[in-house]
């Protein structure tokens, strides 16, 4: 078996040759990966403009504003956001866009072979705070407040001898 450097993320993309960037492969998986992302080559751009960063929220969220109002499929969104490191719920860093003031349009396509494919369009996009998790964690604990804040009120309204 022959090994050989791999970028992580591809040249192409803005991979650079730092040490966090390489990883030793075998040449068949080598060659399978260059493949494999050479079909999103044609996104290089949106990519570069997006991959570089630490977050996967921001990284999801830039490459959607690269796109400049178009839609994005998933399988680019998944790849991009485990740039850097794998996210196995790279759904939930979409998600956590809209406690950040961003919001986007899905849509499904059935008539692309055999799998249905997602695709997501921006719609609305914030500027980033400065920490980005502890700002998805205060909006979360905002919007529990005021769903409990409404369910006790609801429960006052139907409790007997309330006004």
């Amino acid at each position: 078996m022959k090994l050989v450097i791999d970028h992580k993320v591809p040249q192409s993309w803005g991979g650079g040759n730092e040490l966090e960037n390489l990883q030793p492969l075998c040449e068949e998986c080598n060659h399978g990966k260059r493949d494999y992302f050479a079909t999103y080559d044609v996104h290089a751009e949106q990519i570069r403009q997006a991959i570089g960063y630490d977050e996967p929220q921001k990284r999801i969220g830039e490459l959607l504003k690269a796109f400049d109002g178009g839609w994005v499929r998933t399988d680019l969104l998944g790849i991009v956001a485990s740039a850097g490191q794998y996210q196995e719920d790279w759904q939930r860093r979409l998600r956590d866009l809209r406690f950040l003031g961003w919001d986007y349009e899905v849509r499904k396509a059935y008539n692309e072979g055999a799998r249905v494919w997602s695709y997501y369009r921006l719609t609305k996009s914030a500027p980033w705070p400065d920490n980005i998790r502890a700002a998805i964690t205060d909006e979360e604990k905002r919007r529990r407040e005021v769903q409990k804040a409404a369910v006790l009120d609801r429960l006052k309204r139907l409790a007997p001898g309330s006004d």
